[in-house]
């Protein structure tokens, strides 16, 4: 008997590519189960070690950065310590730059200083203090020539109001002087006390001059 299969070469049916394979071959229970487990077993075991090893390594990574952060610390403490004391350095050179370049004259002042003097007063001290005097504004538009206030200590011949009255035109003379007054807002007189200077009755006086 002869078939002869009309249907268009696209439409046939294909044959399978396992068609010639024998599956009677295999069964599961020719299959080594127990090298299988022992190897999965071991693949387990592997994988456990690795992560326990990882872990260990990571300990001791961490143990290592905590001494060397421990030892380092001390040294960190002594850097921001000197970064302190760089920036407080720095702020000093900043207000000598100032003095340098023409802001403030301490020459002219003194010079202005001395040529206020008057009869009967001498200073045994001038002290600068940079801190900046609370409550002072510099000028409109005008940053402050300098921080701080000049501070004048001296004495006056005589006692009481005498002593007193002299240092009165010491202030006045210092006021007076444009060439010195100009760099300063204030010229306060801030203490006079009685005193003896080997064996002469004086007056010690304090006065503060604040820069504008």
């Amino acid at each position: 008997m002869i078939e002869i299969n009309l249907l268009p070469q696209e439409m046939r049916k294909r044959p399978s590519p396992f068609a010639n394979i024998d599956f009677s071959a295999f069964s599961l229970q020719k299959l080594p189960v127990m090298p299988i487990a022992a190897g999965f077993v071991g693949l387990l075991i592997l994988v456990l070690a690795l992560v326990f090893a990882m872990g260990l390594y990571s300990r001791m990574a961490l143990s290592s950065l905590t001494k060397r952060y421990e030892a380092i610390t001390p040294k960190m403490k002594e850097a921001q310590a000197l970064m302190a004391q760089n920036d407080s350095v720095n702020k000093r050179v900043s207000a000598i730059d100032d003095l340098m370049s023409g802001r403030f004259s301490w020459a002219k002042n003194l010079n202005a200083i001395s040529d206020s003097m008057t009869p009967g007063i001498w200073l045994s001290e001038l002290i600068y203090d940079e801190n900046p005097v609370s409550g002072v504004q510099p000028a409109k538009g005008k940053g402050p020539k300098m921080p701080g206030r000049l501070i004048m200590i001296g004495y006056a011949t005589g006692s009481g109001e005498q002593g007193a009255a002299l240092v009165g035109k010491f202030i006045k003379s210092l006021k007076d002087n444009e060439e010195f007054y100009s760099d300063f807002g204030e010229v306060d007189l801030v203490g006079v006390k009685s005193e003896k200077v080997d064996g002469q009755d004086v007056v010690s006086f304090r006065v503060n001059c604040i820069f504008k």
